[in-house]
C-alpha cells in the first residue's frame, strides 16, 4: 500500500499530499516523528541508538534515533510515535508516555535523496524492566553514554556502545551514524539534559 505523506511549505503550511517516493525525490518538507529513548543513572545519562538493518533503502546498518518514521497523512503525531515505538523496537507505549520536545527542521541528503523533515521531537525514559523486540527495519539496540555522543560532534573518534540485546560492545563513530544536522543533535541533547535537571 503506498504511504501518502502531507507536504507543508517553508513556514509549515500544509499545501497537499503526496506518494512517500514522490515526497523525498521533490524534496518536500514532510512531517516525522523523532522518539529518543534514555535512562538518567549515576550522574550519567546513556541514550539508545537503532542500528538501521542492512537491507534499509536510506542509511543502512548505520546508528540512529532510538524510534523515529514518517507520519502519514491524516495521522496523530502521538499515535504515529505509538506504531513506530512498537514496530520498530517492539515496546507498547501510551502516547501519555511521550513527552514532547518542540519541534526542528533537518534536512538529510544522501545521493538523490533530499529528505526534508519537520521532526516532532519526543522523549522516552527507559527503564530496566522494559523488554524491547527489533522489528524488520532494525538490527540492534545500542546504549551509548550522551557525553560521548556530544563529543563525536566535534572530536574525530571513536565511541563505545553496548547492544541491549547481546551485550556485544559496539564502536560508534561520525561515519557510522546517521548524518543529521549538528544543530539537530544539539537541540536533542540539550533538551535531554534539561528534561534530567528537572528530575
Amino acid at each position: 500500500m503506498t504511504e501518502m505523506l502531507t507536504i507543508f511549505d517553508e513556514k509549515e503550511k500544509p499545501i497537499g499530499v503526496k506518494e512517500r517516493d514522490k515526497v523525498h525525490e521533490d524534496g518536500n518538507w514532510h512531517e516525522t516523528f523523532h522518539c529518543w529513548m534514555f535512562r538518567a543513572e549515576g550522574g550519567n545519562i546513556h541514550l539508545l541508538l537503532q542500528q538501521r538493518a542492512d537491507h534499509k533503502k536510506d542509511f543502512p546498518s548505520l546508528f540512529d534515533i532510538t524510534a523515529a518514521g514518517h507520519i502519514e497523512a491524516g495521522e496523530d503525531v502521538l499515535l504515529a510515535g505509538v506504531r513506530e515505538i512498537e514496530e520498530e523496537v517492539g515496546l507498547t507505549v501510551g502516547a501519555e508516555d511521550l513527552i514532547h520536545q518542540g519541534d526542528f527542521k533537518e534536512e538529510l541528503k544522501d545521493g538523490s535523496l533530499v529528505d526534508r523533515e519537520i521532526c516532532r521531537i519526543h522523549l522516552l525514559p527507559w527503564v530496566k524492566d522494559m523488554s524491547f523486540t527489533i522489528g524488520e527495519e532494525v538490527q540492534d539496540i545500542v546504549s551509548v553514554s550522551l557525553t560521548d555522543m556530544e563529543e563525536l560532534m566535534d572530536m574525530e573518534r571513536s565511541v563505545k556502545g553496548i547492544s541491549i540485546l547481546s551485550g556485544d560492545e559496539k564502536e560508534v563513530t561520525r561515519k557510522n551514524l546517521v548524518p543529521h544536522e549538528k544543530e539537530y543533535e544539539r537541540y536533542v541533547f540539550q533538551a535531554i539534559r534539561r528534561y534530567v535537571a528537572k528530575l
